[in-house]
């Protein structure tokens, strides 16, 4: 009798095995596709650094800056005036103005100078000649065109003609009509100035005709 014949030794493996490794191969490339694809942690500090940058830009671009609004008023004799009564006028007048615009209180402060005041945003020999020159800091001014249309109004220039003249109605400052001839307003960061922000504060004698 003969013995029966040896099996054929097996050429390729079993299906199960192929296709574990076939699955080991994919997930080593999706894993290596992934870690390329995430930044390094230095990137991710520059892109949140630049973020932060461009939120400040943003941010400071949008901040509104402070105007000076003011007006030139006839019909008062300012040298007859005391320091005490001026300050009086200026926050009269500032509390009337704000009213006037819908501001807070906090955000106007006006100050009464004299007519030939030469501030340094706006030089007295480019103006009209007046009795008082009524300077005013408005906060927060978005639009120097729109407050300028609006201190240009007869609404808010008649409101301070009337709180003129109830301040200064037992002064014996008033020198006929009280009358508006003229307002302007300026950003501030457009004035050129070595003095620091505000309203000036006069000097006597520091006037020229």
């Amino acid at each position: 009798s003969s013995l029966p014949p040896c099996p054929a030794p097996a050429t390729s493996r079993p299906p199960a095995f192929a296709q574990h490794r076939r699955r080991r191969r994919r997930k080593k490339q999706k894993k290596i596709r992934s870690s390329a694809a995430m930044p390094t942690p230095s990137l991710q500090l520059f892109g949140l650094v630049l973020v932060a940058q461009l939120a400040q830009v943003v941010s400071q671009s949008e901040t509104p800056t402070s105007c000076h609004a003011d007006l030139l008023v006839k019909g008062i004799n300012f040298a007859s005036l005391s320091p005490e009564v001026t300050q009086q006028v200026g926050q009269a007048v500032a509390a009337k103005i704000a009213e006037e615009t819908g501001m807070g209180a906090q955000d106007v402060m006006s100050k009464m100078l004299p007519g030939n005041y030469n501030a340094a945003w706006s030089p007295s020999a480019g103006r009209p000649p007046a009795d008082a020159f009524m300077a005013s800091l408005v906060r927060e001014c978005k639009s120097a065109e729109m407050v300028l249309g609006v201190f240009r109004g007869p609404q808010l220039q008649g409101a301070v003609v009337q709180t003129l003249k109830t301040s200064l109605a037992s002064s014996g400052a008033i020198n006929g009509d009280i009358s508006i001839i003229g307002a302007s307003v300026v950003p501030e960061k457009l004035v050129t100035s070595t003095h620091a922000p505000g309203l000036p504060i006069p000097q006597p004698g520091s006037q020229t005709g």
